[in-house]
């Protein structure tokens, strides 16, 4: 029981966890658009997200995808979120 309910739980906060991530994109059109947002926060959630890729992908004994694909978003846009705000 304790099982399933840690996959409910771990599925539902990776569903929100890439939408956490999702909400970059306005941001990153306002940075191409010229409104240059602050790049501090972005790339620190990136940084932070690698590191949970990295942890995730070689947990043992297998790897935990709950963490590595909402993560992999933050990667992501993060990085596009920093590089554009530059």
């Amino acid at each position: 029981m304790k099982k399933k309910i840690n996959t409910i739980v771990g599925s539902i906060g990776a569903f929100v966890g890439i939408f956490v991530f999702i909400t970059y994109i306005p941001q990153i059109i306002a940075n191409l658009n010229g409104i240059k947002g602050q790049p501090q926060q972005p790339l620190t959630a990136a940084v932070s997200c690698l590191i949970w890729v990295i942890y995730g992908w070689t947990k043992e004994p297998k790897k935990d995808y709950i963490l590595i694909i909402p993560n992999t978003f933050g990667v992501v846009l993060g990085f596009l979120t920093f590089i554009t705000a530059l």
